[in-house]
């Protein structure tokens, strides 16, 4: 079981948000392999249900803006995705790249680099969503290396409720009064925040629950911030970025 809880011997953590997403389109194989390569530990990707239910890596409610496609996801078929090209809107290099399946992804890491799978369920909240998201990791033997993670903290809870042994992360866009409380009804593991909300105060609660936490790296030198609060994982779109600040610091 990969654990991201760092300590004296071990992390900082790097997490490459929806993979090296400065390097290659985001959500993509390539990016994914571009943040194994630059030395992250884990990678973010979003997944959404198709209508057809299956998981692919996509971030937003329709196709528009990362593929040629246009439209719901969840009213196109995975057959009809295969047929998109995910690369060139970022660069002419990356023409036809395909987007990919969660059971592709996982394929393709088998451990090599975590998984932070946050579910983009909502706002539907199709229980197929979840039925699928656990058979998945369950296919691919992945539970010790994928973490499902979220906004929509009960879906999260219910990952959890239904097999608890997981680590899950749930994700807070605010300040809560009880963090660790939020955390523990989630029965999550792992919490990630926005950058102007993590308090080293927080962190420290969230610690002594036994909580990792993540935030966003802003730059090479917030690192030092980051570290001082204790932050178990930074992540950034800019890998190469998050291992400098590293670097800087003596982690690397």
């Amino acid at each position: 079981m990969l654990s991201l809880l760092a300590g004296p011997d071990r992390g900082p953590f790097i997490s490459a948000h929806r993979g090296f997403s400065t390097r290659a389109p985001e959500n993509t194989l390539p990016a994914l392999q571009a943040a194994l390569d630059a030395g992250a530990d884990v990678a973010e990707i979003d997944v959404k249900l198709t209508a057809d239910g299956h998981l692919v890596l996509m971030h937003d409610d329709t196709l528009n803006r990362t593929t040629t496609g246009s439209g719901p996801v969840l009213a196109v078929t995975l057959e009809e995705i295969r047929k998109l090209d995910a690369g060139s809107w970022f660069g002419p290099q990356y023409a036809g790249t395909p987007v990919p399946t969660l059971d592709e992804v996982l394929e393709w890491s088998q451990g090599r680099l975590g998984i932070l799978l946050e579910m983009k369920n909502c706002p539907e909240r199709d229980p197929k969503f979840i039925d699928e998201v656990i058979a998945t990791i369950e296919r691919h033997n992945a539970r010790g290396y994928v973490f499902p993670a979220g906004f929509d903290h009960p879906s999260v809870a219910e990952v959890s409720r239904r097999r608890p042994d997981w680590t899950v992360e749930i994700i807070m866009n605010c300040r809560l009064c009880d963090p660790v409380g939020a955390a523990q009804a989630a029965g999550s593991r792992l919490v990630s925040l926005e950058p102007e909300y993590a308090v080293a105060e927080d962190v420290a609660a969230m610690h002594a629950a036994g909580i990792s936490v993540l935030t966003t790296l802003l730059s090479v030198e917030h690192g030092a911030d980051l570290l001082a609060m204790g932050i178990d994982i930074f992540e950034a779109n800019d890998v190469d970025m998050a291992v400098a600040s590293l670097r800087a610091l003596g982690k690397r």
